[in-house]
């Protein structure tokens, strides 16, 4: 029998509104309005594991959630860090929303930024990021989310900012 490796699973953000996925995904909660799917790949996003896939491949829940996120620490030195303060992009092969859950990077990054770590996360390919001591950084990434809200397209996210507290991202209720 076929063995899910490593090499095969990306741990996705996912909304709960997105028609795409019902219970037949293997999606876990991470907080209010985003939960955590598995996409097959590469390329990644086309497919997310569904439960007969975990009973197909003999895996658990818990082994898929291990694969997926050795994985992504094993991938996450190819993001990349485009643009200028006061506001960057990620850019992450079209996975972008994945680098949310990578704790290791956001460590590192938070010594380049103004006060906490600020992202917008309007879609899976979308990622912003800010200093919460940045009126002008605030301000471009709340308007990036409410940009890509308005153009519309697959896999929306998330309309708030969120921060980092206590290696925990939360909605952020600073002013922009």
């Amino acid at each position: 029998m076929q063995q899910v490796t490593s090499a095969t699973v990306l741990p996705v953000l996912v909304s709960p509104d997105d028609r795409a996925y019902d219970d037949e995904y293997v999606l876990d909660g991470y907080f209010d309005g985003v939960m955590v799917g598995y996409a097959w790949g590469p390329p990644f996003g086309e497919r997310l594991v569904k439960w007969e896939d975990l009973h197909r491949f003999r895996v658990s829940r818990r082994g898929l959630r291990r694969q997926a996120a050795a994985y992504l620490d094993a991938m996450v030195d190819r993001v990349r860090i485009h643009g200028q303060p006061p506001a960057l992009l990620l850019s992450f092969a079209g996975m972008e929303s994945s680098v949310v859950l990578a704790d290791a990077f956001w460590d590192d990054l938070a010594r380049s930024v103004p006060g906490e770590l600020v992202i917008g996360v309007p879609a899976r390919d979308a990622v912003i990021v800010t200093g919460s001591y940045s009126p002008a950084g605030l301000a471009k990434a709340r308007r990036a989310v409410d940009r890509v809200f308005f153009a519309g397209g697959p896999h929306l996210l998330l309309r708030d900012l969120l921060v980092r507290r206590d290696r925990q991202w939360e909605p952020f209720a600073g002013r922009y």
